[in-house]
């Protein structure tokens, strides 16, 4: 299964989607957040998973977007903001590092792959150029998506009203509990960073209060606090500031935690889990 966003889909001569966990041969993830129908499109290399199963799970994906014969194109991902622009069909082996690749050549499969993180595609429409961005919290700290914006200017002279983002799905501010180095370091890079960290407060757990007491602390209070980061509107923010009109940025995908029926999710799934593509390309006349 495959999710296409309405935005991206007026341009006929782009192909793009973001990959669900139904319909593919991997067994390997807990029975409790398996797909329905109990075989997963797990499209990373994973020790937990055989490179076979893998490899039929792209090919599944490239049968469902119509693409079967157009290479597809991934980074070793590391999180950071760097940016690769393509002009060959290959990568070497192993592949080179960083998180945004992008590209003006038809027949180009531009992919991320994500489990929480946040798979980010980008078009030009007037200049048919087309970018893939992983985005988790370092990126989006470091300004990728911006970056991405700016690379796109230089490259290919792009105009940011002619730009188009879809943002798939992704860990959201309901879910995504940070500690006190992702606050500092959002605190210090986002002027608006206060509406992008939330503080909630719940009761302390039985097991909670009982580790307090083996450590011979006491909890000052009944209530913890938690800071929850809302990495949508961090990257949309990016996308206004760089001049991408709020009526071209798709950002209403799901939550990957909160729909194991649908999604891998590092986080939800304690490491051991699959992962998802947000792919792009433009088709070949």
């Amino acid at each position: 299964m495959v999710i296409e966003t309405p935005l991206l889909g007026r341009f006929p001569w782009l192909v793009h989607g973001f990959s669900t966990r139904r319909g593919g041969v991997s067994s390997f993830c807990n029975p409790d957040h398996s797909s329905a129908d109990g075989a997963d499109l797990n499209l990373g290399k994973v020790q937990w998973d055989r490179t076979a199963h893998v490899l039929e799970n792209r090919r599944r994906l490239l049968a469902l977007l119509q693409a079967q014969h157009m290479p597809l194109l991934l980074q070793r991902q590391i999180h950071s903001d760097l940016i690769r622009v393509v002009n060959r069909s290959a990568f070497p082996n192993p592949p080179p590092a960083g998180d945004g690749l992008m590209t003006d050549r038809p027949g180009l499969l531009l992919a991320v792959l994500v489990a929480d993180c946040l798979p980010i595609l980008l078009v030009d429409a007037r200049q048919r150029v087309v970018a893939a961005l992983h985005c988790g919290w370092r990126g989006t700290a470091r300004r990728l998506t911006e970056k991405a914006v700016g690379r796109m200017r230089l490259e290919y002279g792009s105009r940011p009203p002619d730009l188009w983002a879809a943002i798939g799905p992704g860990i959201r501010a309901c879910c995504y509990q940070v500690g006190e180095e992702v606050v500092e370091e959002f605190a210090s890079q986002f002027r608006y960073a206060e509406k992008l960290l939330e503080t909630r407060t719940r009761p302390l757990s039985p097991l909670e209060i009982k580790h307090s007491v083996m450590l011979f602390t006491s909890a000052r209070s009944a209530n913890r606090r938690e800071v929850y980061l809302d990495l949508v509107q961090a990257n949309v923010g990016q996308l206004r500031e760089a001049g991408v009109p709020a009526k071209h940025i798709a950002s209403q995908a799901p939550c990957t935690s909160c729909h194991p029926e649908l999604f891998f999710s590092h986080r939800r799934d304690a490491g051991r889990t699959g992962r998802m593509m947000g792919v792009i390309g433009v088709r070949e006349k």
